[in-house]
């Protein structure tokens, strides 16, 4: 049986892999996110079709039940942590492989939940830049699968580049 000092706890403890791989999952809860309003186009444009007239007249109008905007509320809201708990399982999985100490990805997981929880992440700052290239198109479709996509691929990008990785491995700080 291994027993670990706190001084060796703490010495496996990397900074570098907490701080990339929150930045991920940050990517991935907001990518799920925005790929969960595909689940009903036709609530989105109703509602936005509304502008200054009331939604719930809309919603009526358009025919939408109670239990169809209760599922889309369900699945959006579900959504992020479903993100989050992809890119927890990703990143468990590189620091098996790299064998990292996994307590780092277990860190970074909380820290992203609890400020997800506690909708502390910045997104409704953040949204309009990283939903700006969608909005130029005028398709809801192609809207939130472009824009869904791209946070993905961040996410995933973080995850796997080359760089990102040496960086977590690295012992000094890069410099340019």
């Amino acid at each position: 049986m291994v027993k670990m000092t706190l001084h060796n706890f703490i010495s496996k403890l990397n900074w570098r892999q907490i701080l990339l791989h929150f930045a991920a999952f940050w990517f991935f809860i907001h990518a799920f996110q925005t790929l969960s309003y595909l689940y009903d186009i036709k609530l989105i444009d109703s509602v936005r079709q509304s502008k200054d007239q009331d939604p719930i007249e809309i919603l009526r109008a358009s025919g939408t039940s109670m239990s169809t905007l209760t599922n889309f509320v369900l699945w959006t809201n579900v959504s992020g942590f479903v993100g989050l708990l992809v890119a927890f399982t990703i990143s468990l999985a590189i620091s098996f492989k790299r064998r990292w100490f996994w307590i780092n990805a277990l860190i970074a997981f909380i820290l992203s939940y609890l400020l997800y929880r506690f909708d502390l992440l910045g997104w409704m700052y953040l949204r309009p830049f990283f939903w700006y290239l969608g909005q130029q198109f005028n398709n809801s479709i192609v809207e939130f699968m472009l824009n869904g996509i791209i946070l993905m691929a961040i996410g995933l990008l973080i995850f796997f580049l080359r760089q990102p990785n040496q960086f977590i491995e690295s012992k000094k700080l890069l410099t340019v």
